[in-house]
């Protein structure tokens, strides 16, 4: 029984697939980064709405 591809094509299907898997993690890595940014940002915004108006002169 033959294997269906050569040494060649294998190190490449290998490589590619870790190349794929390396960057669907890091998308998952800065989507969550980016999420948890973006709801700190609305809580310092609410928090600055909730300041009383400061008089200006």
């Amino acid at each position: 029984m033959e294997l269906p591809f050569t040494g060649f094509e294998l190190t490449f299907i290998i490589v590619a697939f870790i190349v794929f898997s390396l960057f669907s993690l890091a998308s998952v890595c800065f989507q969550s980064h980016a999420a948890q940014r973006s709801s700190r940002i609305k809580q310092l915004r609410k928090k600055k709405k909730k300041r009383p108006a400061s008089l200006v002169c």
